[in-house]
This record gives C-alpha cells, structure tokens and sequence, in this order.
C-alpha cells in the first residue's frame, strides 16, 4: 500500500517517538510493511516545524527526516489542488494523488472529514494501526 502520512502526523512521530504512541508505531508500521510517499513540500513543513516550533537543531531534524524517508517515493506536486481551506492540507491531498496513495493518515479533523478523498482512505494514526491488524 501506498500511504502519505500528514506533517501533524511526522512531527507527533519524530518529536514524541519515545512515547511510541500512534503517529510513532503507525511511521514504524508503513515504514516496514508499505511505501511512503512524501513530496519536497511536506518535507520542508515538517522540518521547519520541528526547527522554529519544537526547537530541534536543523541538521539534526534533517538528518533524522532523511533517514526515515531513506525508502520512501518522492512525488512532485504543483500546488494547484485547492480543496480545503487549509493549503497544507491541499498539499497532503495532492502527494497522495500524485502518488497514487490508497491512504493518508493524519489527525487534522478537516482532512479526516474529507474520507475517503477520490478513492483515497484518509484515517488517523490508530484507525492506521487497527486497519493494518484487520489485513493480516
């Protein structure tokens, strides 16, 4: 499966991963089991949310992205998508169309509302997990 995960979703992961809660164990998840397709877009927003929000030393964040998207797809996206209110979430749906994603997981209530999204499950972290247990 082909999963785009949401920048709330990154972060809560990254910066929370001691916890392993959700957003951790569903990365660690996809990560082994599926394909993570990201964009260059997404990829910025977490790292500049991880640096100016949470503190996180630049090359340390980067460092810590590149290596968790070491197996991931890289997509291009236009930004012409204009869906939500939100840019930020029209750039998740754009990934995961240009992607060609069967499911985003995210835990912003806006993108949530929109599932499914032209074919695409969108799911929080722990409908993630329960959904990946239930395909065994």
């Amino acid at each position: 499966m082909i999963v785009v995960f949401d920048t709330n979703v990154w972060v809560s992961a990254m910066h929370f991963e001691k916890r392993q809660g959700p957003p951790f164990l569903s990365l660690k998840l996809a990560r082994k089991r599926d394909v993570i397709a990201t964009c260059y877009e997404l990829q910025e927003e977490i790292h500049r949310i991880l640096v100016e929000k949470f503190g996180w030393d630049r090359s340390a964040a980067r460092a810590r992205l590149n290596f968790l998207l070491a197996k991931s797809v890289q997509v291009s996206i236009t930004g012409r998508l204009h869906v939500c209110r939100d840019p930020n979430d029209d750039m998740v749906l754009e990934c995961a169309v240009a992607a060609g994603a069967q499911c985003i997981v995210s835990g912003d209530k806006d993108l949530l509302a929109l599932d499914p999204y032209n074919g695409i499950r969108i799911v929080s972290p722990a409908e993630f997990l329960a959904l990946e247990s239930s395909q065994r």
